[in-house]
C-alpha cells in the first residue's frame, strides 16, 4: 500500500483555499443582506411618498379635523356622510392602508420584528371587519398584500 505523503506547503494552500471560500461565502451573506435592505429602503420611500400624497390632499382642512375627532375613521359607516366628507375619509383610509401594507411589506423582507408584525396584524384584523374599507385597502394593494388580505376571514360588518 502506497501511501501518499502530504506536504506542509500543501496543508497551508489547502487552509489558504477554505478561508477564501469561506470568505467568499460571507461576502455573498453581506451582499444578500445589503440587497434586501435596499430594497426595504425602496419600499419605504415608495410608500412614504404615496403618504406623502395623501396627507397633502388632507392638508389643514376642516373636515379632516372633523372626521378624525369623530374618533376612530374605521367606525364610521362612509353612507352617512356627506360627499365632502366622503372623500376625506377615504383619504384617511387609504393613509391606513398604505401605513399597514408597508409593514407587511417590511415584514415579508424580515426588517419587522415578530411582536411589532403582531400589533400590525391586530390593526389589519380591526380593520378588516368594516365592509366599508376593503376595496380601498384592495385599490392600492400590491399582489402579494393582495393574496394576505384574500386568506384572512372573509365575514365583515356594516357600520
Amino acid at each position: 500500500m502506497n501511501r501518499i505523503k502530504v506536504t506542509f506547503d500543501t496543508w497551508i494552500q489547502l487552509l489558504g483555499m477554505l478561508g477564501v471560500l469561506g470568505g467568499l461565502i460571507f461576502v455573498g451573506l453581506e451582499m444578500q443582506q445589503s440587497q434586501r435592505i435596499a430594497i426595504a429602503g425602496q419600499i419605504q420611500a415608495r410608500n412614504q411618498m404615496l403618504l406623502d400624497n395623501q396627507l397633502a390632499f388632507l392638508g389643514e382642512e376642516p373636515i379632516g379635523r372633523s372626521i378624525l375627532s369623530q374618533g376612530n375613521p374605521n367606525t364610521i359607516n362612509p353612507e352617512s356622510l356627506s360627499e365632502e366628507e366622503f372623500a376625506v375619509w377615504y383619504q384617511i383610509m387609504q393613509t391606513r392602508a398604505i401605513t399597514i401594507q408597508n409593514a407587511f411589506q417590511q415584514y415579508q423582507l424580515d426588517l419587522l420584528p415578530d411582536d411589532v408584525w403582531e400589533q400590525a396584524t391586530e390593526r389589519i384584523l380591526n380593520h378588516w371587519t368594516n365592509c366599508h374599507i376593503r376595496p380601498i385597502w384592495y385599490t392600492s394593494a400590491v399582489p402579494s398584500f393582495q393574496r394576505y388580505l384574500d386568506a384572512l376571514p372573509a365575514e365583515c360588518v356594516s357600520n
